[in-house]
């Protein structure tokens, strides 16, 4: 199954999301700030990134934009509170791949990894 990384700063939201996508079978790994995130992308590869927007210390946003600018092409599902049009495309624009707003189900957490990784599989 696929290895994901989930960045996500809040305890409780990760802690869910760790156990639910577990339970889906996939392989997970957590970050809990934009530099850990951006460490753990220097040194593991992964099939799918699911990014909070808001993170301490650097921004989901911007690790994006480093990611992407040091050649990172893991598809990202953008994970935010922000559901303005604006915010919505400063994040495909930053480099992300799909886009979920908070809150929402696991089951559609699920569905968005499902398609992400199947969008991403039929263009490699």
């Amino acid at each position: 199954m696929a290895n994901l990384l989930v960045v996500e700063d809040d305890e409780n939201l990760r802690q869910t999301v760790q156990d639910w996508l577990i339970f889906e079978n996939y392989t997970v790994e957590v970050a809990i700030s934009g530099p850990d995130a951006l460490e753990q992308l220097s040194v593991n590869v992964f099939d799918l990134i699911i990014l909070d927007w808001f993170l301490p210390d650097i921004n989901g946003i911007d690790v994006l934009k480093q990611y992407r600018a040091s050649g990172g092409l893991t598809p990202v599902l953008m994970l935010t509170g922000q559901d303005s049009q604006n915010a919505r495309q400063a994040g495909l624009d930053a480099g992300a791949d799909n886009y979920l707003k908070k809150p929402f189900r696991l089951q559609e957490l699920s569905a968005q990894i499902r398609n992400t990784l199947k969008i991403e599989r039929k263009i490699t």
